[in-house]
C-alpha cells in the first residue's frame, strides 16, 4: 500500500525525469523505483527520497566486448524541497545479486513504490517472488548486524538517536516473513526497539533459517533466461529504431 505521502512524492517526481538519466553509451532505463524509508513507510519530513534505476546496457556493445558500467551512483540532488538521492543498476548485475541471494537486489526488484513502471518490473518481481530461498539470510543476517553496528559504533552514529535499531529490526523482520512463509513484506518498525528486542528477533531470524522450508538456492536458470530475453529484446528494438531513422 502506497501512503499519501509517498502518492505526493511521486507526483513531485514528474518533471524531474534528469534525475535518473543513463542514455549514455547506447543504454537507457528500464524502471525506476524508490527504496530506502519510503519503501518501508517510515519517512519524515527529513527523509532523503532514495531512487534506484534498473538500466540495461546495449547489447551489441556487450557482444563487441567494450565496457560499460554495472553500477552508477549520481550525485545527492536538491529539488524542489527534497533531497533524491539516486543510484543505477545494470540489469545483468541486478540478476546476478539476486541469484546470490542479495538482499539489496530483492528490494530493488519487489519495491511496491515504483516510480516508473515497466512490464519488465513487473515479471521480475513476480520472478524473485516466486525464488526466494534459505541463501539470502546471509545478507540479510549482514545487512542487519551493519545496521545495529550504527548505533553502538560512536563514529556510525545516526543523527536519529535509535535509527539503527529501527532499521535492523525491520530487516530482521523481513527476513523472517520470507524464510518462515515465503513471502515478502515491507512491514514498518513504528516504535523504539531496545537493543534487547533487536538481539531476540536476531536469534528468530537464525531459528527462521534453520527451519524454513524453502529451497536452498533460486532457479537460476529461469533468472538467467530472462535476462537473455531482454538482451535479444534491446539488440532488436535497436535494429528497428534504426531502421526507422532510415526510412
Amino acid at each position: 500500500m502506497i501512503d499519501k505521502s509517498s502518492k505526493q512524492m511521486i507526483m513531485r517526481f514528474i518533471g524531474l525525469q534528469d534525475l535518473t538519466k543513463i542514455e549514455t553509451k547506447g543504454m537507457r532505463n528500464l524502471y525506476v523505483s524508490c527504496v530506502g524509508s519510503h519503501m518501508w513507510g517510515m519517512n519524515n519530513e527529513q527523509s532523503d527520497i532514495d531512487l534506484v534505476m534498473i538500466y540495461i546496457a546495449s547489447t551489441r556493445a556487450i557482444l563487441r566486448g567494450e565496457n560499460f558500467p554495472s553500477t552508477v551512483r549520481q550525485q545527492i540532488a536538491p529539488r524542489n524541497g527534497e533531497i533524491y538521492d539516486t543510484l543505477g543498476w545494470e540489469i545483468g548485475h541486478l540478476i546476478d545479486q539476486l541469484i546470490k541471494g542479495n538482499i539489496n537486489a530483492i528490494w530493488y526488484a519487489t519495491s511496491p513504490l515504483v516510480i516508473k513502471p515497466s512490464g519488465v518490473q513487473e515479471e521480475l518481481s513476480d520472478l524473485v517472488q516466486s525464488n526466494l530461498c534459505r541463501q539470502t539470510y546471509h545478507s540479510i543476517k549482514g545487512m542487519a548486524e551493519s545496521q545495529i553496528k550504527s548505533d553502538e559504533t560512536p563514529e556510525k552514529k545516526p543523527k536519529i538517536p535509535g535509527k539503527g535499531y529501527r532499521t535492523a529490526l525491520r530487516t530482521i523482520n523481513f527476513g523472517i516473513k520470507l524464510l518462515s512463509e515465503g513471502r515478502i513484506c515491507f512491514a514498518p518498525v513504528l516504535h523504539a526497539p531496545s537493543s534487547e528486542e533487536v538481539m531476540e528477533r536476531m536469534e528468530q531470524l537464525e531459528e527462521a533459517y534453520l527451519k524454513s522450508p524453502l529451497p536452498d538456492r533460486p532457479d537460476e536458470e529461469a533468472f538467467r533466461e530472462l535476462l537473455l530475453k531482454l538482451r535479444m529484446e534491446e539488440m532488436t528494438e535497436k535494429k528497428r529504431d534504426q531502421k526507422l531513422k532510415i526510412s
